[in-house]
């Protein structure tokens, strides 16, 4: 599933018209008989709606809703933020003379009579906000601001129209007043403010509602919801060995930072590996033999709890001589001389490479890293949060926020390399620029070792299948494997070997999913 921008839903709009000859009046009856279907499923059983409606197509969507809510007999009362008629629309006003032939209660507001509201909204029992649609750029201005003060404190129950008022279709930042939804209900596909925080908190519920929009254009946009119909399980033949399914070494560790390498180790065997060897300083390697039963351990050479200068050697013949099919570096090795060639040895090595947490620490020591990526001819993948990713690009996490999907975008493209960009959401960039963004996880996954626990699950999956589909399927099984951990241990109790534990757990729920596809969808990774 496709997330847009307000310019590609309005290029859409546009192409739907022109090309299918479906009107825009067609469509605002579609958008608001959608939206109507998603709240009569909710609310059947309530009798009082408000609609607070702006002047726009998006009003003019909220009016169509304020109908059909009418036709079963509900008691509906319409108000228009708008001097006259001349203000609004011409496909709004349409709507809104159907509905004075039908004799809804409708009502023009301005800032002499915006007072009025308030009686309005506290006796109703839903309220239905569909001021301002996608095409809004913030800050709400005037008395609309209000409106939204008077919707956000005496509501009962808050409905928004394709988005809540005041937000930005575009962003996840939030800029002056906007309302704060129970449920939003979108056409045709998820907008960026649905799908990224702070604004999706106050979305609530998003149902996605199809409207008959041409999909042709669609094809060109490159931004994705990472959803159950877009990823690929791994297949486990029956006439099969080990090796079949992949060798991934994981190399990481320091002392302090065990447990890093163990997490990333036991969730590359519950993710399906054959095999697992964690490569990890000698002066570890005791506790991860402790910690380690089915994954295999090589100590190498080190000085002070960490890997020494002579563990990039031992690590190159190792590799020579071992049979292993993914490398997987990073977790918990710390940063010093002899982890900075650790990174420069795997990046010469011919196979499919996961760099996490001191991995990308260590590769931005070197002053050519980038060079050196885009040099490799197997699959590299990146996993940083925020943080780490500000070291990669040299850009304040602050001016990250602002434009991460740009920058992630186009560091991808000029290190030939895969990003899987760790923060309230997961972002996942490819080279050709691609884009998915994973709603899947919790915020009781905001603890150390979760990341690690990633990493060993994308390094045991880029042996089985092909690394697109690998990397994320991966995520997707991290975050539904985190939703089922909280249902376990709460929110706060939630441990990184919990999620671990749960992997079995996620992948027998993607296996159970069939794919439908509704005409009304709810949005999460079930859709």
């Amino acid at each position: 599933m496709k997330i847009l921008k307000a310019e590609e839903m309005k290029l859409i709009d546009e192409s739907s018209i022109k090309l299918t000859g479906i009107n825009s009046l067609v469509l605002m009856e579609n958008a608001g008989r959608g939206a109507f279907e998603v709240i009569w499923n909710k609310f059947k059983d309530k009798n009082k709606f408000v609609i607070v409606s702006g002047s726009g197509n998006n009003g003019g969507d909220g009016l169509v809703v304020a109908r059909y809510l009418f036709n079963q007999g509900k008691e509906v009362k319409v108000f228009l933020l708008a001097s006259s008629l001349s203000n609004l629309s011409q496909d709004n006003r349409v709507n809104f003379e159907i509905l004075e032939k039908l004799g809804v209660e409708c009502f023009f507001i301005t800032e002499k009579n915006i007072s009025r509201l308030i009686n309005a909204i506290k006796n109703a029992d839903i309220v239905i906000d569909s001021m301002f649609g996608t095409g809004f750029k913030p800050p709400v201005k005037g008395y609309r601001e209000k409106a939204i003060d008077y919707i956000n404190k005496y509501s009962k129950k808050v409905i928004s129209i394709d988005i809540p008022s005041g937000l930005s279709a575009d962003t996840g930042n939030i800029d002056g007043k906007f309302v704060k939804a129970d449920i939003t209900i979108t056409f045709g596909y998820p907008k960026i403010c649905h799908i990224l925080y702070p604004a999706s908190e106050f979305c609530g519920e998003v149902f996605i509602v199809d409207i008959s929009l041409d999909k042709s254009y669609e094809k060109i946009i490159n931004r994705n919801l990472l959803t159950i119909s877009n990823i690929e399980l791994p297949k486990r033949e029956k006439d099969s060995h080990k090796y079949k399914f992949g060798h991934n070494l994981i190399i990481g560790g320091s002392i302090g930072k065990s447990g890093a390498v163990i997490l990333s180790a036991l969730a590359s065997t519950n993710a399906g590996a054959g095999l697992t060897t964690v490569f990890v300083p000698e002066d570890i390697n005791l506790v991860i033999e402790e910690n380690l039963i089915e994954e295999m351990s090589i100590p190498a050479p080190s000085s002070n709890g960490m890997f020494s200068k002579k563990a990039s050697k031992y690590l190159k013949d190792t590799i020579k001589n071992g049979k292993f099919s993914s490398i997987t570096i990073g977790m918990g090795m710390g940063v010093s001389e002899g982890t900075i060639n650790l990174v420069k040895e795997v990046l010469k090595q011919k196979l499919p490479l996961v760099i996490d947490a001191d991995g990308i620490n260590s590769l931005v020591k070197l002053s050519n890293f980038k060079q050196l990526l885009k040099k490799r001819k197997y699959p590299t993948i990146l996993t940083p949060h925020l943080g780490e990713f500000s070291r990669l690009t040299g850009i304040e996490v602050k001016a990250l926020k602002e434009n991460l999907e740009e920058i992630a975008l186009q560091f991808s493209k000029e290190t030939n390399s895969i990003l899987v960009i760790k923060f309230s959401r997961t972002l996942i960039v490819f080279p050709d620029e691609t884009v998915y963004y994973s709603i899947a996880g919790n915020e009781g996954m905001a603890k150390a070792g979760t990341g690690d626990v990633l990493a060993g699950i994308i390094g045991a999956l880029i042996n089985r299948l092909p690394v697109v589909e690998a990397v994320k399927t991966a995520v997707l099984l991290h975050g539904i494997a985190g939703d089922f951990s909280i249902k376990d241990k709460g929110k706060e109790s939630i441990r990184a070997r919990n999620i671990i534990n749960c992997i079995c757990k996620a992948y027998n729920f993607l296996e159970s999913q069939s794919k439908n596809q509704n005409l009304i969808k709810k949005l999460r990774y079930l859709v």
